[in-house]
């Protein structure tokens, strides 16, 4: 695994304290060579610091394959901005965390990006990420960003709230989605629907405060991967004992929901985490 690679503002040095870190200052001279073999990074500023503008150094880093960018004190203007070339075509991974205001993606292709998260309300258009197989973002309350995106050749999509009830699943059907993250909501009551998706391989609940009823997943036959957090309300967690493939299970901060229910079945996974969970 490549090491993550800190660009910041060599003023900002005694402020970031990870250690472990590689360095790179992008208000000094740098080595184009050396530039070029970094893979990952993430772009960092204190909050007394603001970055506007995406730093010309991340551009000449040629193999670039993971960015991310924020928190801290970093200006939408640096995504606003972008014009076409700032981003190195190689980039696959992209993850932003600036803002909590609309943020439109510019005029800019990114041409080999396969996994985008955004942590703020978002508006862009498909032909700039045709490669994308993992998006991670703020519904509108209408959907109609998650129905854009879903003509995108997705395999998975986190919503990061859940403006909808059941009909989310309906929605997001026709996809062939193998893996689905909700995450945060208040309308979702139940997981009826949820046999739709037979080809999901990876699900993650999380914060969902209405959640009741999860007695469909043992529909999902491929499941291998069940992440649920903070559910307090959710019943019908024998339904783990259906899921022939499962071999990951968190059960974290859910409660009393009868984990006896599923004793055997989780002696057989590969991982389990059940912290506050009953």
């Amino acid at each position: 695994m490549s090491k993550r690679t800190m660009v910041l503002h060599s003023a900002h040095q005694d402020q970031f304290d990870v250690p472990d870190r590689d360095l790179v200052f992008y208000d000094q001279p740098y080595d184009a060579e050396q530039l070029s073999r970094i893979t990952d990074v993430h772009l960092w500023s204190p909050l007394d610091g603001p970055i506007d503008r995406l730093p010309e150094i991340i551009t000449a880093m040629t193999s670039l394959k993971v960015l991310s960018i924020g928190p801290g004190r970093v200006l939408p203007t640096i995504v606003t901005d972008l014009r076409q070339g700032d981003l190195p075509e190689s980039l696959e991974e992209l993850s932003v965390h600036i803002s909590d205001r609309t943020l439109v993606w510019p005029d800019v292709v990114v041409p080999n990006l396969k996994t985008l998260y955004v942590g703020e309300p978002f508006r862009f258009k498909n032909e700039h990420f045709p490669r994308l197989r993992a998006l991670s973002l703020y519904p509108q309350r209408s959907l109609n960003n998650v129905r854009q995106a879903l003509e995108l050749p997705l395999e998975e999509l986190n919503l990061l709230n859940v403006p909808a009830d059941e009909e989310i699943f309906r929605l997001v059907e026709p996809v062939g989605l193998r893996r689905l993250g909700l995450i945060g909501g208040r309308t979702l009551t139940s997981l009826t629907g949820i046999s739709a998706l037979p080809r999901l391989e990876s699900l993650q609940l999380k914060n969902l405060t209405a959640l009741g009823d999860i007695s469909e997943l043992a529909a999902l036959q491929r499941l291998e991967i069940l992440n649920i957090q903070y559910c307090k309300k959710i019943t019908g967690i024998a339904a783990v004992n259906d899921l022939p493939l499962l071999r990951r299970l968190t059960l974290v901060g859910c409660g009393n929901i009868g984990l006896k229910t599923i004793e055997s079945k989780l002696s057989t996974l590969e991982w389990a985490n059940t912290g506050a969970t009953t």
